[in-house]
């Protein structure tokens, strides 16, 4: 995530996400932000307190602040190092080194919390359901963008850090996995194109992008194109569906 092409490609904005791309979508940083725009227009209440998790670098709790008040802005990832560089990009927002199936906070804390990209990664995401349903106030939402794969290999589990419990078929499974959890009012759409497919498309043609933009060398926009494309066609590969998430805790 620190590395110096990841942070080019995301134009030093700290994301690390596929974003969400519209018509109007020119960049990767623009795409992602419209990610986090996409889910925080699920809440129907925007004026609370809000759990980031896995908030990674910051770059979601920063866009979380154009709506919330900093705050009301708590973000929590596993990684210290993350958590370090998050607070320098979102001051005024509360940030802890924390596992998210694990959460350090009393029950009925949060009015909303949001999980961008990342609970596919949790061992396991129904343990993050459940503890995400504990932490929220009752009338609470809870707005998520993840990641269903097609099938699950021992080369998904160790380069993908997907645990075997999280394989989910179909949206009809993930559904009862959040009502069983005790979720209700449960919305999955599907934005596999508009998220996945796009960034593919984006992240292969990028490279040459900034060659003919003069931003790139040819031999390193050549070995950049190559790297790229590799990666757009592992995700190709394994990734089934791209599902933008809400659900609320029975007030």
């Amino acid at each position: 995530m620190v590395g110096s092409v990841v942070r080019r490609y995301y134009d030093n904005s700290g994301f690390f996400n596929f974003g969400c791309w519209t018509a109007q979508t020119k960049s990767q940083r623009a795409a992602s932000q419209e990610l986090v725009d996409q889910l925080v227009d699920r809440l129907p209440n925007k004026t609370g307190s809000i759990l980031d998790v896995a908030c990674g670098l910051g770059a979601s709790s920063e866009r979380l602040a154009h709506t919330f008040a900093p705050q009301m802005i708590t973000g929590i990832n596993i990684s210290k190092t993350q958590i370090d560089l998050a607070r320098e990009r979102c001051p005024g927002a509360t940030f802890a080194v924390m596992d998210a199936t694990e959460l350090q906070f009393s029950d009925a804390h949060f009015d909303a919390v949001i999980c961008v990209e990342a609970a596919f990664h949790f061992n396991t995401r129904d343990d993050f359901f459940r503890e995400a349903f504990r932490v929220l106030k009752p009338g609470g939402s809870l707005v998520m963008s993840d990641i269903l794969f097609k099938h699950f290999s021992e080369t998904l589990g160790k380069m993908g850090h997907v645990p075997r419990a999280n394989h989910v078929r179909d949206s009809a499974e993930y559904r009862n996995r959040l009502s069983v959890a005790g979720f209700t009012n449960i919305d999955i759409k599907d934005e596999t194109n508009a998220c996945l497919g796009k960034f593919r498309t984006n992240l292969a043609r990028w490279p040459m992008t900034e060659y003919r933009a003069g931003r790139l060398r040819l031999t390193r926009a050549v070995g950049t194109s190559l790297v790229c494309r590799a990666v757009a066609a592992y995700f190709g590969f394994f990734c089934k569906a791209y599902l933008l998430v809400s659900a609320r805790k029975s007030a």
